[in-house]
């Protein structure tokens, strides 16, 4: 199972997000990969889409929704899966409750997690689905995450670890 966390025009397109995540950009290719690889082995797909609303946002309508939207090569490659919309860091706990009840927990179940910010919204998301799924292997790509520093995407690695989240 793969989670697609936030890749959302506003977090990723430094030039114009409004809350763009270095070096975001540069996971596109990588994660579009994992996609394909995910299809290839049947495994069912989720993104994430975080409902933001920004203080002081001054954009037109159609800017404020161009910010909410997939990046562009993400929305061809995830047309097909399924989306989660979220209000905050991390899908609800009926969310998650409701995924559990539609896939077994197992020592088989491998759930892994690409997307931005490993420091926030990957963070919270693997944090609740490994509550979910407690015999599953929660694994977080940490080629293919980005935090808001290097720095903190590093440390918040080493805090998933600690809490028995596998890091590739």
């Amino acid at each position: 199972m793969l989670f697609v966390i936030d890749m959302q025009n506003d977090f990723v397109i430094e030039k114009r997000g409004l809350l763009s995540v270095p070096n975001a950009e540069k996971l596109i290719p990588e994660i579009i990969k994992e996609i394909k690889e995910q299809e290839n082995k049947g495994e069912p797909i989720y993104y994430t889409l975080n409902q933001h609303n920004i203080e002081d946002d001054n954009r037109s309508d159609a800017e404020k929704r161009w910010g909410l939207e997939l990046v562009e090569p993400l929305k061809e490659a995830l047309k097909k899966h399924n989306v989660l919309k979220k209000k905050f860091h991390s899908i609800s706990p009926e969310e998650a409750e409701k995924l559990r009840n539609q896939y077994d927990d197992d020592p088989d179940r491998v759930i892994e997690f690409v997307g931005i910010e490993t420091n926030v919204c990957v963070l919270s998301n693997a944090i609740m689905l490994h509550s979910s799924f407690p015999l599953a292997s929660i694994c977080v790509l940490e080629d293919l995450c980005t935090g808001t520093t290097k720095e903190l995407h590093n440390k918040t690695l080493e805090v998933m670890k600690s809490l028995k989240i596998e890091i590739y």
